[in-house]
């Protein structure tokens, strides 16, 4: 326990209830903190309620201020009435700890604290003790001056993980380094890293046998001796499952991944805590460790699981002023036969901006998944497709389907693999058009290095492809191949986000008027270069229509600026072209879009609307194009 000599003005020994309330459902709407329809449901306060002002002081110099306002309830609270005298009270006597907490967390042992409710000390009122309305609260704290770190001990420091040549943590790598400020927090960081530390080797039941931090006031320092008992090594033992209902619970334990007679590992239990939320079918999933290890030195691991709705459907809106509305739709069956296999249909409509719907595009598709094929990590998926691809150019109108697997390798790395049949019917282009039957093998691997799926602040993303195909029309073999990286660098606690992305594209084997056009490559719309029409990025024929080429590259850069917690601004710049020639041909010039654009921070990521200009028109484009949708453009 810490021991310090820090002075509370009077002792706090009674343990108080507080009242708390629980407001009912929200009926009102609110956005960008406008109510936009219902009313305020905040009950009124109970008969008897006081309101209360609070006065902190504290020296200027001690730059205590502000951590000790966070720190108490009491300012926390006094914008709302209190629920009655006792409450008030309870609340005043609970800030001498939390206060007292503040200065320990600031390596602060000497201080002292007084909270007096119109003029008398809070922890000497008795909890009856008449309090008016309008109650004036004071609290004088007297922070103390800062102690540092003088003697640390450690008894049973860990030794090294086996397979693993890191050095053990000395007290300094620890923080607890003699002459730098004892904070209260450091001290406790520095044991929950030691446990952490004998978790990793294989002790899952290590603790803190004992701590003293004693500080020593007329040297202005703290002495810290912690003591770690780091208990019997474990194997995993076997994996119960609790909470299913129509899913198969021996499935769910093999798709944990949790091996028993494998040395104990808490990164072996996030790894299966992240796996089953991959399923995709379980409310909550809570992994629980047996209270005591087996005499045969075995762990038990018990899922806690909660399914969700078996079916679930859902939709989604899309704009683009130069590439009209989209609209989409699915409807997903989560646990088809026990084994979280998933089927679903989606279906999808965009370019609705014209008065023709043979002019749209469209996609209806089936998807199958069953996961946990061969191993835990691998899955295999099948999709059928129809759909219609209708920009300026051309027109295509393709039946396909493909099977095969996803692994994942790691929780960064994914890998894919399938066989695809396709066949299409090209018509108004130049090039390119007729009917095609091409069969191929698409292969891609993906690595996700960034810190946040929807909405990163560091790290990288990069995605490969490759497809060999073989298209019976013209006989041709080939090789279709895409590379894709983005980066992100954050600065200034992340409030500015600088965002990158490259991509380039490749076809070989067959020339492009031997290539179906909705395989070839095209550039511009919301999700390549920002201002130019989806799809109207290309070569250009002798009637000064775009056309596919037979490679492409785009690159993007953005400053994501966070205005407030929930606002935020984005200028950005989009480049890129495709080619006629099988690579790259930069000797040709890059279109180039310029522009910014608004976000809004939900859970479910940010709401994104852009507004772009195209720096080099073609005859018959818009000067400006606005883009509204869900997620970052990259």
């Amino acid at each position: 326990m810490f021991k310090s000599a820090a002075t509370i003005l009077v002792a706090v020994g009674v343990s108080v209830s507080a009242v708390v309330g629980l407001a009912g459902p929200a009926h009102a709407f609110e956005l960008f903190g406008v109510r936009l329809f219902g009313k305020d449901d905040t009950p009124p306060p109970p008969p008897g309620a006081i309101s209360y002002s609070v006065t902190l002081t504290v020296p200027d110099d001690s730059g205590m201020e502000k951590p000790l306002k966070n720190g108490s309830r009491l300012i926390a609270n006094e914008k709302e009435k209190s629920p009655g005298p006792a409450a008030l009270l309870a609340t005043a006597r609970g800030d001498y700890q939390r206060l007292l907490g503040v200065l320990y967390s600031s390596g602060r042992y000497g201080g002292t604290i007084s909270i007096t409710i119109d003029g008398r000390e809070a922890a000497n009122l008795p909890i009856d003790a008449e309090i008016g309305d309008g109650a004036s609260v004071d609290i004088v704290v007297d922070p103390g001056p800062v102690y540092l770190f003088d003697n640390v001990t450690i008894a049973n420091r860990p030794g090294p993980i086996a397979n693993d040549r890191t050095v053990p943590p000395t007290p300094e790598e620890l923080g607890l380094k003699q002459g730098e400020p004892a904070r209260s927090t450091v001290v406790l960081a520095a044991e929950q890293a030691l446990i952490d530390r004998w978790r990793e080797k294989a002790h899952p039941k290590a603790r803190i046998a004992d701590r003293t931090a004693t500080a020593v006031h007329p040297d202005e320092a703290l002495d810290v001796a912690i003591h770690v008992a780091p208990g019997r090594s474990a194997v995993f033992g076997d994996t119960f499952v609790e909470g299913t209902d129509r899913l198969d619970p021996a499935f769910v334990a093999y798709f944990a991944g949790i091996t028993p007679g494998e040395p104990y590992d808490p990164d072996d239990l996030e790894r299966a805590r992240r796996q089953l939320r991959r399923l995709d079918v379980f409310k909550a999933v809570r992994i629980v460790e047996a209270d005591q290890i087996a005499d045969d030195g075995s762990l038990p691991i018990t899922l806690l699981v909660d399914e969700r709705k078996r079916r679930v459907y859902g939709g989604g809106v899309r704009f683009s002023s130069i590439d009209g509305l989209g609209l989409e739709g699915y409807w997903r069956h989560r646990n088809l036969f026990g084994r979280a296999e998933q089927f679903g249909i989606e279906g999808r409509t965009g370019g609705i901006n014209g008065d023709n719907p043979d002019e749209y595009n469209y996609l209806l598709a089936a998807n199958f998944l069953k996961p946990g094929v061969f191993t835990p990590y691998t899955d295999f998926v099948t999709r059928i497709y129809a759909e219609q691809l209708s920009p300026d150019t051309f027109r295509a109108r393709t039946l396909g389907g493909r099977l095969g697997l996803q692994h994942r390798f790691s929780d960064r790395l994914t890998g894919q693999v399938f066989a695809q049949l396709e066949r299409s019917y090209i018509d108004r282009i130049s090039i390119g058009d007729g009917n095609f039957l091409m069969a191929s093998l698409p292969t891609a691997l993906n690595y996700d290095g960034s810190d946040n799926e929807l909405n990163p602040t560091e790290g990288y993303r990069l995605s490969g492809r490759l497809e060999p195909y073989y298209e019976f029309r013209y006989d041709n073999v080939g090789v279709i191949s895409e590379l894709v990286g983005t980066a992100y660098y954050g600065v200034i606690n992340d409030r500015v986000v600088f965002a990158g992305r490259a991509a380039v594209g490749s076809i070989v084997g067959a020339p492009i008027d031997e290539i179906p056009a909705n395989r070839a490559f095209f550039a511009g719309g919301g999700g390549s270069i920002r201002g130019y029409p989806y799809r109207g990025v290309g070569p250009i024929d002798a009637n000064g229509k775009v056309i596919g080429g037979r490679s492409y590259f785009v690159t993007s850069a953005e400053a994501r600026i966070q205005v407030t917690q929930t606002i935020g601004v984005v200028p950005f710049i989009d480049a890129g072209n495709a080619f006629l020639s099988e690579y790259p041909d930069f000797s040709e010039p890059l279109r180039i879009g310029v522009g910014a654009g608004l976000r809004y921070q939900t859970g479910l990521g940010p709401i994104r609307f852009d507004v772009a200009f195209p720096l080099e028109r073609l005859s018959g484009e818009e000067p400006v194009a606005f883009y509204l949708g869900l997620g970052q453009a990259f």
